[in-house]
C-alpha cells in the first residue's frame, strides 16, 4: 500500500522557504524577547545597586561625622572628670556633653533582600553587601545605647547641683569614654568594608551636621 502525501500548492523546494522563513521569524522574535528581558535586568540590578549605594554613602557619612568629634569627646570627657573632682558644690553645666550621634539607614538593604535583581549582584558583591550591613544592623542598638547615655549624662550635668544627680556623673563618663572606644574599634573593619564596594561618604543628605571641634571648648558652667 502505497500512500501518497499531498504536494505543496508551489513545490516542496517554495514550501521549504516558507517554513524557514516562519522559523526564522520565531527565533528572531525569541531573541529580541530575550534581550529586552536581559536589558530590563541589568537596569533592574543597576537601579537595586544605585539604591544600596547612595543608601550606604550617607551612613558612611554618619559614621565618619561620628568618628570626626571623638578626639574633642575624649578631651571633654577628660575636662568633666576634673570638674566633678574640683568643681564646688552647687556648680553645674547646661551644656557638658552634646555628641550627635546618628542611626544607621537600612531600608535599602531590607528591599533588596527580597527582590529577584540581588540574585543578579556577583556573589562576591553580594556578600561585601550583605556583611557591610549586618555590622551596621548590629552596631543600631549600640547606637542607641550610647545616645541615651549622652541625653543622661547632660541632664546629670545640668542638675548636678543636685548632690544624688552629681554623684551618679562619674560612672556616666566611664560609660562615655568605654563606648567611643568601642565604635573606634569597629571603623576600621567598617571602612575596609566601604571600600571594597567602593562607597564614598555622601552628607549631602543628612538632616545634621556637627562641628568636630565643639567639645574642645572651654567648659561653660
Amino acid at each position: 500500500m502505497h500512500v501518497h502525501l499531498p504536494k505543496p500548492l508551489h513545490g516542496w523546494r517554495e514550501f521549504a522557504g516558507e517554513v524557514g522563513i516562519i522559523v526564522l521569524g520565531v527565533l528572531i522574535a525569541l531573541a529580541a524577547q530575550q534581550a529586552v528581558s536581559w536589558l530590563q535586568e541589568r537596569q533592574d540590578v543597576a537601579q537595586l545597586r544605585s539604591a544600596l549605594n547612595r543608601e550606604l554613602a550617607e551612613d558612611r557619612a554618619r559614621w565618619d561625622q561620628m568618628n570626626s568629634q571623638d578626639k574633642c569627646a575624649r578631651r571633654r570627657l577628660d575636662a568633666l572628670d576634673h570638674w566633678v573632682a574640683s568643681a564646688p558644690a552647687g556648680s553645674r553645666i547646661r551644656d557638658g556633653y552634646n555628641l550627635l550621634i546618628f542611626d544607621m539607614h537600612l531600608s535599602a538593604w531590607d528591599i533588596a533582600k527580597s527582590s529577584p535583581s540581588a540574585g543578579h549582584i556577583p556573589l562576591d558583591d553580594r556578600l561585601a553587601y550583605a556583611s557591610l550591613y549586618a555590622a551596621l544592623d548590629n552596631w543600631r542598638e549600640v547606637l542607641i545605647k550610647e545616645d541615651a547615655n549622652i541625653e543622661h549624662l547632660s541632664n546629670l550635668l545640668a542638675t548636678a547641683n543636685q548632690p544624688e544627680n552629681r554623684i551618679q556623673i562619674p560612672l556616666r563618663l566611664v560609660d562615655a569614654r568605654r563606648m567611643i572606644n568601642y565604635r573606634d574599634t569597629l571603623y576600621p573593619y567598617l571602612a575596609r568594608r566601604f571600600n571594597e564596594l567602593g562607597i564614598e561618604a555622601d552628607a549631602s543628605q543628612l538632616a545634621g551636621r556637627v562641628d568636630p571641634s565643639a567639645l574642645c571648648k572651654t567648659l561653660e558652667s
